[in-house]
């Protein structure tokens, strides 16, 4: 009877463990931090693009509709979503001129780079091709 309990223990031990480890790798972060109910017209140009897991992003300068001017990064959801939106890892690039529809950060804060943040909802791409929602509504990928 001992031996039993003895394994019990030990096999609740491990699974409480892998339980314990796997939980950081499962946690994925809210975008609770954009304004869901608004939605900023950006045009300008590209200057930086993220293909990458969890999320691709891209940098882009200009001027906005509904929000400050300047360098913005906006987060995407990850590439093999993005695919299966129409996103090719090729549909921006450094140098394109488009005009991005995104959610803005509820605190209007400066990110480390200098650039404002915002949730991808729609893009005008340079051949005037268009992706997610280009009407001025809507919340961002991840939503």
């Amino acid at each position: 009877m001992k031996i039993c309990s003895l394994f019990n223990r030990i096999t609740l031990s491990v699974i409480s463990a892998a339980a314990l480890i796997a939980s950081p790798v499962s946690a994925h972060h809210s975008t609770s931090a954009f304004d869901a109910e608004s939605v900023v017209l950006i045009e300008g140009e590209v200057t930086q693009v993220r293909w990458i897991n969890p999320h691709a992003s891209f940098k882009l300068s200009g001027t906005a509709e509904g929000g400050p001017d300047g360098l913005w990064t906006i987060e995407m959801t990850a590439p093999n979503v993005l695919i299966n939106q129409g996103w090719r890892r090729s549909s921006i690039t450094v140098g394109d001129k488009v005009t991005v529809f995104a959610n803005p950060l509820h605190n209007a804060i400066i990110l480390n780079d200098g650039s404002q943040g915002g949730l991808y909802v729609g893009i005008v791409l340079k051949d005037s091709a268009t992706l997610g929602r280009t009407d001025g509504q809507g919340a961002g990928s991840d939503r």
